[in-house]
């Protein structure tokens, strides 16, 4: 069995090498040390600055792999440092806007040849050390990478900015203001370095570790492969540049090289799709969404028509990637938002296959996922596969709230029930990073250098460390607010704090920028001095060992975003707080309770709202006064809380859950599920002593009829074949229905000694006799006067729509509405709005044929059943039933047959039969597709087997 770790960027790419790096013999070159020595000589002589040879003494090159699959298996010879793995061509981080100090040009910028902050990982098979991408990181955007030889974007231009003229770019009109669009990756300014001559051939490229991609997926399928030989995983990705410039050879000789040497599939992309679908769609519309931030910028507008087809098309590709070479009893896990078509579309052609979809990122709230004109295609796509799992409990709850508001699909504890019936797991797992690899790095001599510098440099001041992405979601703006506060109102701790932020990200948002770097100057200005700088200011990544001693001898980390998926620095913040390489005792985490993480680490993190300058200042007041004692519970909770979501729990919950959800599918499919034998339920029927048959009423008795029939009638048919079940000595039947006690009563008045539940299990009516027991108790007082206001304004938006109210609670109904899309997609409305509204009361909407049941959530079919099974079983003197048959059509009855197939054991397996009416997902045993007319005849049977046998 293989599992297809399919995302949008793979962790291998291509550089192609000029022809100043070409051997004699035609080859490419290894890189030398001498070689990366000039260049950064030229670098820095460029820069002005002034070259140091001691910078560049522990620099060298990576290793070239010993075996095929060198990213599972690679040998070392001698000691590992940071420098044994990536060439180091070293940089200067820009003065810090107002700086006094100077303290950012300490820092190495993170350089993707100075180690990508990478550091090793475990192989505990070879002991062995791997690569360690980032997490958390976005170093370079899709064909912007100026460390690779790649091929520059062919990509077409960006589309109008007239939503009336979006397939084509708009000539400007004379006198209009410019608008601003992101550019494609292919159009960005030509760098003033002369650019080397490239040859793109097959003999002329290595693959190297991408920048791009989830590194913490990278990070944890890799710690999963290292505790499990025998895992077996193939990445599907893009390379992560444009490759329209490459010969088709080329490209088949790089696809076959990384499925060969690195388990990978390369998913080819024209430049013009891949930049509107990533660069366009994701970034601009789908991502900021997510995070709930609406684009509110003109340019949106051509974005959302225009690159919504792109989008498509990139899901279709990597789809057929993934078919083509899927077999049966393969596994195929797709991550985050930029594919979320592929569920679906996998699944149309390949029906059986074990799907499962992680979203790394947020999922905002209904109101505002509602705003994408895509939306419906987006959640459908989502919906093709077994398992949809979240970094948190919020956007799970976000998600089924979405799909009941958008399709009215029935959203319960577990996941989702869609029209066929087919069960959807939706569950919670966070992710977490690899502590024994972290743990391996922070022990290399560079950390213990950079931290004993680190604790130089800035002594007798508390370090504030800061790791973002330069983006308006990840609330730098805010903390600068909340910062400046913090410095007015606690001047006792201004003259210690340093706030040192990164930021890692390039944007292409220059008016956030800007804004950050006058706040800065403001505050670096006003409460900066010779000796003190409050704001250290860095614009990229740094080197990941100075990363690691930061987090070491940091005094509090502070992470201020207004919604994020999870951010792993939190973890590796607490891991680093361990003590093992600095005495200064816990630090504090400042983090904002939007952030996944805040669910993780709960109250043990000082949580803050970053939108309240004056809350954040206090929180970070109260971060670096925190009592010794305090700092150490605190710390020992959140590290408990690391251990105990790591990258390798993540991994195995992620597999187990969906190894789980595809064998409960597996069972519940409708093709799966037996016609029911109609020869062996009159045999079981036939030789039983006492029986019990509960058989539902709307949808498997009778069809569903129009709620606003004045008088509902029981077909005379049905009415002769219950009486003549009733009858039978030997025989207990109930009938379940949603309708109300005194409408049963009267409907089966010719039954008297028929069982009957009405209200969809909130009464009971045991047969043989006359009293109605209460099943629950509940109360509907607190909140009925709400819901009926709230149902007077969706009758008036659904015609003919109508409401009738029951002791346990409302029937909405909207069957006989003419418009019913319309009526279905406001009925959605209608169940998101109440089951928000009514969560703390227990009361839930449930969705049915054409309709809404508003009741309290504790009611349901299986509670009468449970005091029947009592009465029946537990009788001293009484003989239990030996057959039981139990029917029904609807999701409601799904706790019936679970509830009978609980009854195997005290009964014979083989006389416990349960059948679903129609063809839909189902723990029933058995199915009837014909609809009632087929339940009719084999009640009919069953009756005529005993009259018979009785003659």
């Amino acid at each position: 069995m293989v599992t297809f770790v399919v995302t949008l960027f793979s962790p291998n790419t291509v550089t192609f090498h000029s022809r100043s790096d070409r051997s004699p013999n035609g080859h490419a070159r290894p890189v030398q040390e001498k070689d990366v020595l000039n260049d950064g000589l030229a670098s820095c002589n460029r820069e002005g600055q002034q070259f140091q040879p001691q910078d560049y003494c522990n620099h060298k090159v990576v290793p070239e792999p010993q075996s095929q699959n060198h990213h599972r298996s690679q040998s070392l010879t001698s000691p590992p440092t940071f420098t044994q793995f990536a060439v180091q061509t070293p940089g200067v981080f820009p003065t810090t806007p107002g700086a006094t100090a100077m303290h950012e040009h300490y820092f190495r910028p993170y350089s993707r040849s100075s180690g990508d902050k990478k550091g090793m990982v475990r192989n505990q098979s070879t002991s062995s050390l791997q690569t360690l991408t980032a997490l958390d990181a976005q170093n370079t955007s899709w064909g912007k990478n100026p460390e690779l030889n790649q091929p520059k974007s062919h990509a077409q231009t960006p589309p109008s900015s007239s939503i009336f003229n979006d397939a084509a770019a708009a000539p400007k009109v004379s006198g209009e203001p410019e608008t601003k669009f992101a550019k494609p990756s292919g159009r960005s300014k030509p760098s003033k370095q002369k650019m080397k001559e490239v040859d793109y051939t097959t003999d002329n490229y290595t693959v190297e570790t991408s920048t791009l991609g989830n590194a913490g997926l990278v990070a944890a399928v890799n710690a999963a492969s290292n505790e499990d030989e025998m895992l077996e995983t193939i990445w599907v990705g893009t390379l992560g540049m444009p490759t329209d410039a490459l010969p088709e050879d080329v490209k088949h000789h790089i696809a076959v090289k990384l499925e060969n040497e690195h388990d990978s599939l390369a998913v080819f992309i024209d430049d013009t799709d891949m930049n509107s679908h990533y660069e366009n769609y994701c970034k601009n519309i789908l991502w900021p969404m997510l995070h709930s931030q609406v684009p509110d910028v003109p340019s949106s507008k051509a974005y959302q028509d225009n690159s919504w087809s792109h989008f498509v098309k990139v899901n279709e590709a990597f789809a057929d990637q993934v078919t083509k070479n899927y077999k049966k009893g393969d596994v195929v896990w797709v991550h985050d938002y930029h594919l979320l078509l592929v569920p679906q579309i996998v699944r149309k052609h390949r029906p059986e296959a074990q799907i499962g979809l992680y979203i790394h990122s947020a999922f905002p709230p209904s109101e505002i996922f509602r705003i994408l004109p895509s939306r419906c295609d987006l959640i459908l796509g989502m919906l093709g596969a077994d398992m949809i799992a979240f970094q948190t409990e919020d956007f799970r709850y976000n998600f089924l709230q979405t799909c009941s508001r958008l399709l009215n699909i029935e959203a319960t504890e577990h996941g989702l029930v869609l029209e066929d019936g087919r069960f959807i797991d939706v569950f919670t797992v966070p992710m977490g990073i690899d502590i024994g690899a972290i743990n391996i790095c922070r022990q290399l001599p560079e950390v213990k250098n950079q931290l004993k510098e680190l604790t130089e440099r800035f002594q007798g001041k508390r370090l504030i460390v800061s790791r973002d992405k330069l983006n308006g979601v990840y609330g730098i703006k805010h903390k600068l607010k909340g910062y400046e506060y913090f410095l007015d109102k606690y001047p006792d701790l201004a003259d210690q704090a340093v706030l040192v932020q990164i930021a890692t990200s390039s944007t292409q948002d220059r008016d956030l920028r800007d804004e950050i770097h006058n706040m800065i100057t403001r505050i670096n200005g006003e409460w900066g001095s010779l000796n003190h700088q409050p704001i250290v200011y860095l614009n990229q990544d740094i080197d990941y060992s100075q990363y690691l001693a930061l987090l070491s001898v940091a005094d509090c980390l502070w992470v201020n975003s207004l919604s994020e998926g999870m951010n792993l620095t939190c973890h590796e913040f607490v891991l680093c707080q361990d003590q093992q390489l600095s005495l200064k005792g816990h630090a504090p985490l400042v983090l904002s309770e939007f952030v996944g993480a805040a669910r993780v680490f709960g109250k043990n993190a000082i949580l803050s709202n970053p939108w309240h300058p004056k809350g954040l200042a206090e929180a970070l007041a109260k971060a670096l006064t925190m009592d010794v004692s305090e700092r150490d519970e605190r710390w020992n909770k959140m590290y408990s809380a690391t251990k105990k979501h790591c990258a390798q729990t993540w991994y195995a919950a992620n597999m187990d859950g969906l190894a789980h959800a595809h064998q409960e599918h597996a069972t519940r499919d409708p093709e799966n599920v037996p016609r029911l034998q109609i020869r062996r339920l009159r045999q079981n029927y036939d030789s039983s002593k006492k029986r019990l048959l509960v058989i539902d009423f709307e949808g498997t008795l009778t069809t569903w009829d129009s709620p606003n029939e004045s008088v509902v009638t029981v077909p005379l048919r049905v009415t002769e074949l219950l009486s003549n079940l009733v009858n039978d000595p030997q025989n207990i039947v109930y009938v379940m229905s949603q309708h109300t006690m005194d409408s049963l009563e009267h409907m089966f008045r010719m039954v008297p000694s028929l069982g009957l539940i009405a209200e969809n299990g909130a009464f009971l009516r045991k047969a043989g006799q006359r009293e109605w027991k209460q099943m629950v108790d509940f109360e509907t007082s607190t909140w009925h006067e709400g819901i009926m206001n709230i149902l007077k304004h969706y009758q008036t938006a659904i015609p003919r729509s109508t409401v009738r109210v029951l002791k346990s609670g409302i029937m909405f109904h909207y069957y006989d509405a003419e418009d019913q899309k319309d009526a279905m997609n406001k009925a959605g409305e209608l169940s998101n709005q109440i089951n928000e509204m009514c969560e703390n009361l227990k009361v839930n909407a449930t969705p049915f044929e054409k309709g809404l049941y508003i009741h309290p959530s504790i009611i349901n079919k299986r509670r009468p059943l449970e005091a029947i099974e009592g009465d029946l079983f537990k009788k001293s003197g009484a003989k239990d039933p030996d057959f039981v048959f139990a029917v029904g059509d609807s999701w409601e009855d799904e706790c019936v047959f679970k509830w009978a197939h609980k009854l195997r054991g005290r009964v014979d397996d083989k006389k416990v039969l349960t059948c679903v009416v129609g063809k839909r997902s189902t723990v029933a045993s058995t199915a009837l597709t014909q609809g009632t007319e087929a339940v009719v005849q084999a009640l009919e049977k069953l009756v005529f087997s005993s009259v018979t046998k009785g003659a």
